[in-house]
Order: structure tokens, then C-alpha cells, then sequence
């Protein structure tokens, strides 16, 4: 029987890079300017 050797994990091609750091900034940038939004509306409830 042959000895297999492991193959390495295959990388993603240089070109999305860039690109899958875009999507996750749109989806990441409004989201959090949401969060932030909703924080600050939410503290007079709970300071009186």
C-alpha cells in the first residue's frame, strides 16, 4: 500500500481578498453603527 501524504488546504486565490473584506465591511459597518444607535437611544431608559 502506498503512503499518502496530505495535501495542504487550498488558499483563496489572491483576487478575493480584497473582496471579502468589502462584504464583510458592508455588512460590519452598518451593523454596528445600528448597535451603537440603539445603545444610545436605550440609556435614558435606564437612567431615568
Amino acid at each position: 500500500m502506498a503512503e499518502q501524504t496530505p495535501e495542504p488546504a487550498p488558499q483563496p486565490p489572491s483576487n478575493q481578498i480584497p473582496r471579502l473584506i468589502l462584504t464583510w465591511a458592508v455588512v460590519t459597518v452598518p451593523l454596528a453603527y445600528g448597535l451603537f444607535q440603539t445603545v444610545r437611544s436605550v440609556i435614558p431608559l435606564f437612567t431615568g
